[in-house]
Formats: structure tokens, sequence, C-alpha cells
């Protein structure tokens, strides 16, 4: 079962609900059975109806929405009914009733009906804000992937990262036109790799290496030996089963090269790690002696997909001694959708 964790936000609406609701329900019980009951009967009612919303709050509207086979839900509706039912018969049983309790049919249906109209607006406020919630993270996400589209857009287009790599391929083309097609070739598999995944939330760290390995391979031809590369990574057959967000690597292995100086004497590691959980990039500190403009929003908007999409955050350790980012890795078979848990997806590309 899909079992989510209430925000704080949530805990706070629930906290309001029975600041406002718990005194008219207990001057009720107080009324009625004396002070010594009515306050074991108030706490258990604020125990079980906020059990109970959670239960289908954040437990069988998640596994509802993933589209789980219908059997299921509806085997786990079931369960949830009887078990809430006899939880409500048998507490205000012995809280409130006078005489010995005996279980029937009618009891438990009664307990059904009762319950339900007990927590029933509690559960209308919570669905509501988690509808909300949804439509938020929605408009959160599409506005992070249009300002990465924008952001790759830019990069493609980025006169800089054009010039010097057309200035490489003119010098190829003069002394070993072999390696100027080879050039050609795996700078026009960099451009059909952005274009190709320009709208896709994930793509699979297979593909993601590749680009990767093409971009690494232009670097190498400016730079020379300057900066240095290393992979550990899960075998191969793992690599098509993980996801990250497209241009991950690239946006990593970019920010180390800008700001760091590589020396062909003394080359800059840059090593890329990965497991069936997350993905680091990692590289000692040697900062260029003359700065480079940069206000971060390359990493910033890494950092919001990465929240938006996988629900989960970016780590960043930043050293004297080094510098080092960890993103999250999603299996194939389970991404993130904006307000949910994991569900299913077919495969990136």
């Amino acid at each position: 079962m899909l079992i989510q964790r209430p925000s704080r936000s949530d805990a706070f609406l629930i906290l309001v609900y029975w600041l406002l609701a718990a005194p008219i329900i207990f001057f009720s019980y107080l009324q009625q059975f004396g002070l010594e009951r009515a306050l074991a009967g108030i706490l258990y009612t604020i125990s079980l109806d906020t059990l109970s919303v959670y239960a289908l709050v954040f437990g069988l509207l998640p596994l509802a929405l993933a589209r789980r086979n219908a059997g299921v839900v509806l085997g786990v509706l079931v369960v949830f009914v009887v078990l809430d039912a006899h939880l409500y018969w048998l507490g205000y049983g012995v809280l409130f009733d006078e005489e010995p309790l005996r279980w029937n049919l009618l009891a438990v249906l009664n307990a059904v009906m009762q319950h339900t109209k007990s927590y029933g607006m509690l559960g209308v406020l919570m669905a509501g804000k988690r509808y909300f919630d949804v439509q938020k993270r929605l408009l959160q996400t599409q506005q992070a992937q249009t300002e990465s589209e924008l952001r790759n857009l830019k990069a493609q287009l980025d006169p800089h990262f054009l010039f010097n790599n057309l200035n490489v391929l003119r010098g190829l083309i003069q002394h070993d036109p072999a390696e100027a097609n080879e050039y050609l070739n795996r700078f026009a598999s960099l451009y059909r790799f952005l274009i190709r995944h320009k709208d896709d939330d994930f793509v699979t760290l297979a593909e993601e290496l590749r680009f990767v390995d093409e971009y690494v391979y232009l670097l190498r031809h400016r730079f020379g030996a300057a900066y240095a590369f290393r992979q550990t990574l899960p075998e191969a057959a793992e690599l098509d089963q993980l996801l990250v967000v497209p241009g991950t690597l690239q946006l990593l292995v970019e920010n180390a090269i800008k700001h760091n100086a590589g020396d062909e004497e003394n080359p800059l590691l840059i090593e890329i790690e990965a497991s069936d959980t997350e993905l680091n990039v990692h590289h000692p500190r040697r900062p260029k002696l003359t700065p480079v403009d940069s206000i971060g929003l390359g990493l910033a908007n890494l950092r919001e997909r990465y929240r938006l999409l996988f629900g989960q955050e970016i780590r960043v350790e930043d050293t004297a001694a080094g510098f080092r980012v960890t993103v999250p890795v999603l299996r194939q078979r389970r991404a993130w959708a904006a307000g949910s848990e994991p569900v299913a997806v077919r495969a990136a590309g």
C-alpha cells in the first residue's frame, strides 16, 4: 500500500480542525456522560477520527490514484471499513454504553454510518487540501520544466559553446579529417539527445551516461588532458532500469570545469559514481584564478526538478577540499508523479 506522509500544513489543518471541533463535541459528551467519560470520549474521538482520515487520504486515495488493480483497492477498502466500524463500535460501547456489548451485523452497519458522519468533515477538508496541493505541484513542475527547456535552449544556442566547438572542428579538419568526422558525429549526437529529451521528465541512466560521454569527448578535444574522468557504475543491465532527470550529468560536469582549473600535468579528476539509489559527481576544489560569474541557476533548477518529480532533495557537500553533488535515482518501473507516491511508468524517451 502506498502510504504517504502528511506535510506540516496537513498537520496544521488537523490541529486547527480539532481546536474548533473538539470543544463542541466535548461539551456534548459532558452533558450526557459526565466529566471522566467525556474526557476519555473526546480523546478517543480525536484519535480514531484522525487515524481513519489518515488511512483514507494518505493510504487509500493514493492507492486508487496509482491505478492499481481494482480488486486490490476494493479489498483494502472493505478491510478498512470493517476494521474501522469495529473500532468505533467497541470503543464507544466500552466508554458510553451501560449494557454489555453484543456483536451483531446491524450494530456494525450502524457503526459504519455513525463513524462516517463523525470523521466526514475532516476527511473532506483533508482530501480537498490534498487536491489543491497536487495542483500546486503540477504547476510548479510545469514551471520548472519550462525553465529547464529555456536553459537547455540557451545552452544549445550559446555562441561561446558553438564557437569553441566549431573552432576545434576547424583545426581537426585541417590536420586530421578522420578525427574531424568523428568529432562532428559526436557533436551531432549531443544535440540529438537534447532535442529528443527536451520534453521528458526522466531518462535512463544508460542514456544519460551516453550523453555525457559525448560531452566529455568534446571537452577532451578542447582542454586536452587537463581534466580526467572516472566512472564507478552498477552492472550494464541496471543502467537501463535507473532513471534520472535529463542533463543531470552534463550540468554537473559543466559546473566542475567552469569553476575549477585543470592542468595536463596534474589533471582535475571528476568522478561519477552511481548505485541503484543515487548518483553523485565529485571532484577536488581547485578554484580558477579568475572567478567565473555565476548565479547558480542551473543547479537551483536541477534541485527544484528533483524535488518536484522525485520528491527528494539533492545533497550538496561543499568543503575546502572538494565539491560533491548527490542526486536521487529511481528504478524504471517506478517514477514520481507530482504530489503522489511513485507509480508505474513506461520507458522514458
